[in-house]
């Protein structure tokens, strides 16, 4: 499946610090810098996206520049959520390519691009594809809030962080990811209606 996919651990050992912090807004305070990154990285990656879309159309193939682009944004997006949301508890570093971090996402490769979704795209037409999904997400999105304040006390409290709330925060990070990684010309591939994660073990 050609379908970009949240990498992440399970935070074993979450910090009562951090989470305490989450409760009362700081954890997010402290996330601003990188909120501010990837805000306008977005609405940058989007305009590379749709750009794509003229190369694809008149010339069969996706720049390798706009696909880095596109990618760095999904990433650093993903970082900066897992982070927030207390996947990792290690702060996001202002990297391109970091290596090692909790909570990643690797992004597919478009090698040979349709020039019919491409034209789509031009249209809007694709957009209007992702409609049942943006509602999904949209409601999906407000649970995860729920979901990682809840889990906030949960860590406050008792020190554990349920998998039950990673796993999911964490498979609505993964449907973000491919809806956008499609939205963007990554893959010509629909994204499925899934929160199913795998995370990694050790």
């Amino acid at each position: 499946m050609n379908q970009a996919a949240v990498v992440y651990r399970r935070n074993a050992e979450p910090s009562r610090g951090l989470a305490a912090a989450g409760i009362f807004f700081l954890k997010w305070f402290l996330a601003i810098p990188h909120f501010i990154i990837v805000g306008i990285l977005g609405y940058l990656a989007l305009i590379a996206g749709y750009i794509g879309y003229f190369v694809v159309a008149f010339t069969g193939n996706l720049p390798g520049g706009i696909q880095n682009f596109i990618t760095w944004w999904l990433r650093w997006w993903i970082r900066t959520y897992g982070w927030t949301a207390g996947i990792s508890d290690e702060y996001p570093p202002f990297e391109t390519d970091p290596t090692g971090y909790g909570v990643d996402a690797t992004l597919p490769r478009n090698e040979s691009p349709s020039k019919g979704l491409a034209v789509a795209g031009i249209f809007l037409v694709k957009a209007i594809g992702a409609i049942p999904h943006l509602i999904v997400l949209g409601v999906l999105m407000f649970v995860a809030l729920i979901a990682i304040w809840i889990g906030y006390f949960a860590v406050a409290f008792t020190g554990n962080l349920p998998e039950g709330i990673q796993d999911f925060v964490a498979g609505v990070f993964q449907w973000f990811a491919r809806v956008a990684a499609w939205l963007t010309g990554l893959t010509d591939e629909y994204p499925p209606f899934s929160l199913q994660v795998s995370p990694q073990v050790g």
